[in-house]
């Protein structure tokens, strides 16, 4: 099972809406609104890394409201 913490930057005001979305996506185990550098961390899983990626790809960064993300696959 491959699995990533993604940091999410979202467009002022739209931050509800893009946690809502998130959480709607098959493989988001969580999805949270945060303080500091990033708006939002999710937690997201697949059965490889290739799955995993095409779905960041595919349906997170496309989300209406996302201004940029960063993907970090967990090792252990």
């Amino acid at each position: 099972m491959a699995k990533a913490y993604i940091s999410i930057i979202i467009v002022s005001g739209k931050e509800r809406q893009v946690c809502d979305a998130l959480r709607n996506i098959r493989g988001v185990k969580s999805a949270d609104l945060t303080t500091g550098e990033q708006d939002a961390i999710v937690l997201i899983e697949a059965p490889s890394v290739e799955e995993l990626l095409k779905s960041v790809v595919d349906k997170v960064r496309t989300i209406p409201g996302m201004s940029r993300t960063v993907t970090n696959l967990i090792m252990e």
